[in-house]
């Protein structure tokens, strides 16, 4: 799962990489993890810190058989990513059994939004996930994400249910 975006951007070329992440992507993918943490900081302040990843998540993902990170590479820099996973409706008799694929966590920098990345990022999920004969992809989005949440109406996820919190 390899893909090459060539274009031009304020008049000069450029050649973005999408493809899964490996052990040697780490280092790379730390700033931009960095930066997804602050992000869901500011917007949920009491229940997410910002903080510096060391490269302890990344590295688990990698090494593990269901999930990866797919990530966008330009110029040696990860611009974006997405932590996909594979998982399982709950063993339950009234629950139709699913093999399905969650994104776990998606990014792309604030410098790089609108500008196509994450479309890629997300057709890139969906071939994984077909890869995987999975029956579909769902996401968790926090309800004051508006501009991820209108990114994700404009890629045809739909709301399908609502998580609510009582604060003891």
């Amino acid at each position: 799962m390899t893909s090459l975006l060539r274009g031009i951007r304020k008049g000069m070329d450029f050649c973005m990489e999408i493809r899964l992440a490996a052990m040697n992507d780490i280092e790379a993918l730390c700033p931009l993890l960095t930066e997804f943490y602050a992000y869901n900081a500011a917007l949920q302040p009491v229940y997410c810190e910002a903080s510096v990843e060391n490269g302890k998540y990344p590295e688990t993902v990698i090494e593990s058989d269901d999930e990866d990170f797919i990530i966008a590479i330009e110029d040696a820099v990860v611009v974006g990513f997405i932590h996909i996973h594979q998982m399982k409706t709950p063993a339950y008799d009234s629950v139709v059994p699913y093999n399905y694929a969650e994104i776990m966590s998606f990014m792309v920098t604030s410098q790089r939004r609108e500008q196509g990345i994450g479309s890629k990022l997300i057709e890139s999920a969906k071939q994984w996930s077909k890869a995987r004969n999975l029956a579909y992809i769902e996401l968790f989005s926090l309800t004051n994400a508006n501009e991820a949440n209108r990114f994700y109406d404009k890629e045809n996820f739909v709301t399908v249910s609502h998580n609510r919190r009582y604060t003891l």
